[in-house]
């Protein structure tokens, strides 16, 4: 499971609290630590042979799929994310 900071919905005190449907503001942080860690297993990635046919149908195709953890160990910049939910407020 992630590492998030701050307060999770079971840790709430009351009951009242835990079976309201009412919309409360949250914020959302990540460690440093486990975005750390995230990078380093998308790196230690074991990759399958290519696919034998050229088509989906034996599911995702090897390319796309690199291509995506490329992104997410390189390209996608979750602090800025972070920063953009923490702007615009977050409510559950």
């Amino acid at each position: 499971m992630p590492e998030f900071e701050g307060k999770a919905a079971h840790e709430m005190t009351t009951l009242e609290q835990q079976t309201s449907h009412a919309i409360r503001p949250f914020t959302v942080s990540f460690r440093k630590g486990a975005l750390d860690d995230l990078r380093h297993r998308l790196a230690a990635t074991r990759w399958p042979s290519r696919e034998l046919v050229g088509d989906r149908s034996q599911g995702v195709q090897l390319a796309t799929i690199r291509a995506l953890v490329q992104y997410w160990a390189n390209g996608y910049d979750l602090g800025r994310v972070q920063c953009l939910r923490a702007s615009r407020g977050a409510v559950r």
